[in-house]
């Protein structure tokens, strides 16, 4: 896989990116704390910002915060919507999820209590679903581990599991890294590329022994499955490849990449964004090109 930084901007005014999608040619950012989602065009250029929580200050506390950490774009009904769902790491307010109409603007929240229980129940020791993607009518979520839960798991279930919680399906499959870090990685974000049937996931480093706690940057990582459709049911994943950011570009470097997305795609090559932060509050995005 080769990687190419051709963008990269800070944006200031938005805490702490954790989510980016890509829809109708419009960039659509989430941050774990933040109250909004940011909406910008395909050259990051801000359009509008759309209330998504309540409250005034422009980030939400952390005792407090709902850990909005994983997004994808789904449809439901025939209208498209930006799935937004909290880390479950804490139960207070961190079981959450989102829906957010991508014509309207318009959402609904749902408590994942149930769901996320039963998660628990089927083996994930450390609840932090930090990424998600949709694949045909599966839903992935990636569950991060850290360093002393080094394993990061993927969770399988189907569209629209808000609807029936005790009844959706729930798989897990570990996630089979081709290096090591003594920091741990784990998984951040997710994309799936159909026309190549190709998942593309993000990881960093971070020197924390829980799901909760912020811990020193280490590394970015941006890893490809290949034949991911074909791979949902088998009881371990290997990963084809996975590339430290950090040797693709100096500007990585410092920096925790918190999600992926896909603005175009042709066989072989995608041009991705990437949002990253470095906990001073901050988001920073990034644009490559990628191929293999």
């Amino acid at each position: 896989m080769k990687i190419k930084l051709i963008e990269y901007k800070e944006v200031p005014s938005f805490p702490s990116g954790s989510g980016i999608e890509f829809y109708d040619d419009k960039v659509f950012l989430v941050g774990d704390d933040s109250r909004e989602v940011m909406v910008l065009n395909k050259r990051w250029k801000e359009i509008e910002r759309v209330p998504l929580l309540p409250g005034t200050e422009a980030r939400v506390p952390k005792a407090v915060k709902s850990d909005l950490e994983a997004t994808t774009v789904v449809t439901v009904n025939r209208i498209p919507r930006l799935l937004i769902l909290g880390s479950g790491s804490l139960d207070k307010n961190r079981n959450k999820a989102i829906l957010f109409n991508l014509d309207s603007y318009l959402k609904d929240e749902f408590d994942l209590t149930p769901f996320y229980n039963r998660i628990a129940k089927a083996g994930v020791k450390n609840m932090n679903i930090e990424a998600a993607a949709l694949v045909e009518d599966h839903i992935i979520l990636g569950n991060r581990g850290n360093r002393k839960n080094p394993v990061n798991q993927l969770i399988i279930t189907r569209n629209a599991f808000w609807k029936h919680q005790q009844q959706a399906e729930i798989t897990l499959i570990d996630l089979e890294l081709p290096v090591k870090d003594s920091k741990g990685i784990g998984i951040s974000g997710m994309a799936y590329s159909l026309l190549n049937d190709t998942l593309i996931f993000t990881a960093s480093t971070e020197q924390t022994d829980n799901a909760v706690d912020d811990g020193s940057i280490g590394d970015s990582y941006m890893g490809i499955i290949e034949n991911a459709s074909r791979k949902i049911g088998r009881k371990s994943l290997k990963v084809n490849e996975l590339i430290n950011l950090g040797e693709v570009h100096e500007l990585f470097k410092g920096f925790k990449i918190e999600s992926v997305c896909i603005q175009s795609e042709k066989s072989n090559r995608m041009k991705l964004h990437l949002v990253a932060d470095n906990d001073t509050g901050k988001s920073y995005l990034f644009k490559v090109r990628v191929k293999w």
